[in-house]
């Protein structure tokens, strides 16, 4: 009589953990999740999104012999101009005679990166500049008297309503996008010189104000806002 054994393979249990986030995170899961073509749920987004972090184990991508030798070569060129692009020159290649590539990580963060806006995100920094251009250009043609309703109805916010751009810690892409748009493009130019940094998450509550905003829209035309349309847009700032 013979006995067969076989090894089986165990599979381990996956294990339940509780994690909290707050719903702005939440929000960019789900939108990202919705961009994905099999549209995973919540739970499922999140592991990929997990995985996806744990994958990028190596601390830099060496460039290949014919890249490092067109780095080298520009940077010879570059390196002996009197501009701040020579030590940067010069920087890329001891990062090429050591190896040390994560060096450009460090010093070149603002190019070494895999940050790319998404259209969502996009949409919704422009639908906060488009609601608070209204919001100040309305509340500089009211009267005193009317300022002064809007000011005790809404709080210390009424005072002055003004767009404060977002969360440098926490909505730093939004802020960039903002600046961008300002600064660079020359949109939305009464904000021109503004910081954009609030320095406390607003992106929820204008997300909020542009939903609010957007059936008065239609009603606007050639007109300002007046002071109850304000106090209705303040009041989701609070």
């Amino acid at each position: 009589m013979y006995v067969i054994i076989t090894e089986i393979e165990m599979v381990p249990k996956s294990e339940r953990f509780e994690m909290r986030l707050d719903p702005d995170l939440l929000a960019r899961v789900d939108q990202w999740s919705a961009t994905q073509p099999d549209v995973p749920s919540r739970a499922q987004a999140m592991r990929r999104l997990i995985e996806m972090g744990l994958q990028k184990t190596s601390v830099a991508t060496a460039p290949t012999n014919t890249e490092k030798l067109t780095l080298w070569m520009l940077a010879e060129v570059l390196k002996g101009q009197d501009t701040p692009e020579s030590d940067t020159a010069k920087l890329v290649q001891s990062v090429i005679y050591g190896g040390h590539y994560w060096a450009l990580d460090w010093e070149l963060s603002g190019i070494y990166h895999d940050h790319v806006d998404t259209r969502q995100t996009l949409n919704e920094v422009i639908d906060a500049l488009d609601t608070w251009y209204f919001i100040e250009r309305g509340f500089a043609a009211l009267s005193e008297e009317d300022k002064a309703r809007v000011a005790e109805q809404v709080g210390p916010t009424g005072n002055d309503p003004k767009f404060l751009g977002f969360d440098g810690n926490h909505e730093g892409d939004r802020m960039s996008i903002a600046k961008f748009l300002v600064e660079e493009l020359g949109r939305f130019e009464g904000f021109k010189g503004r910081s954009m940094n609030s320095h406390m998450p607003t992106a929820a509550n204008y997300r909020a104000m542009a939903k609010a905003f957007e059936p008065l829209r239609t009603n606007l035309h050639m007109r300002d806002l007046n002071a109850g349309e304000i106090i209705k847009l303040l009041k989701h700032d609070n």
